[in-house]
């Protein structure tokens, strides 16, 4: 009798030790995977998935850049990212990013707002910023100091103009332009509206420098409306 409990007792032993193994080893996989969630650090995978399709015969893309840059980075509640594939879609304002997950498939998700602060893609700095019904939208920032330049970017998915047709169409890009200082956005079109955005002090001021450098503000390249919003910085009471 004292054998047979003996055995018994024996194989318990060996079943828990082989269930104590096989616990231990499949932990030791899962810590492994590096798709936990959506992907690696749970902080930045952390959005929806990104499913969006354009409907067939559609020409055109969604994105404000032709490709995705595979060296852009993010600040995400203080943390930096980099080396990230960044693309913003302008039609639906939003910032996706495509990752290999764990499985070795292609994947893209949308970047959550919750912590997003922003973004470099193809050296375009981006910004989130809450608007005055705290909605946040994406603007690409020119600028450093307390006036800016904003551009906010955006699409629109058009059917052709043809009598019967089905086929659709991403617009060409279309850019709004603010001069953004105190937390407000004044919206600009020409030299004169821009000029008006500050004070009245510093009018002539900026007029000078516009002609003498001859800028066009809404033709302007980013570098050139980077020094004009720089100088502007340098001006007393702007």
């Amino acid at each position: 009798m004292r054998t047979v409990r003996l055995k018994f007792l024996a194989r318990f032993i060996f079943l828990i030790a082989m269930a104590s193994g096989t616990f231990a080893a499949s932990a030791q996989l899962t810590a492994k995977n590096p798709d936990q969630v959506y992907g690696y650090d749970p902080l930045l995978y952390n959005g929806m998935f990104y499913y969006y399709t354009a409907p067939p015969h559609t020409t055109g893309t969604q994105y404000l850049f032709d490709s995705f840059d595979e060296h852009a980075s993010l600040l995400l509640r203080g943390l930096t990212y980099t080396n990230l594939a960044l693309n913003l879609d302008i039609l639906n304002q939003q910032l996706i990013l495509k990752y290999t997950n764990s499985m070795g498939s292609p994947s893209m998700i949308q970047v959550s707002f919750a912590w997003l602060e922003n973004f470099e893609i193809h050296n375009k700095h981006f910004e989130i910023i809450a608007t005055a019904d705290t909605t946040k939208e994406i603007f690409q920032v020119l600028g450093v100091g307390p006036s800016k330049v904003l551009y906010f970017h955006s699409r629109k998915l058009l059917v052709e103009n043809l009598t019967e047709s089905t086929d659709r169409f991403f617009s060409r890009i279309q850019k709004q332009l603010y001069v953004y200082n105190g937390g407000k956005k004044v919206k600009y079109k020409n030299n004169r509206t821009f000029v008006a955005a500050f004070g009245e002090a510093q009018h002539e001021l900026i007029r000078k420098y516009i002609r003498k450098h001859n800028v066009v503000v809404q033709k302007a390249t980013d570098q050139q409306m980077t020094e004009l919003i720089n100088y502007c910085n340098t001006l007393s009471g702007s």
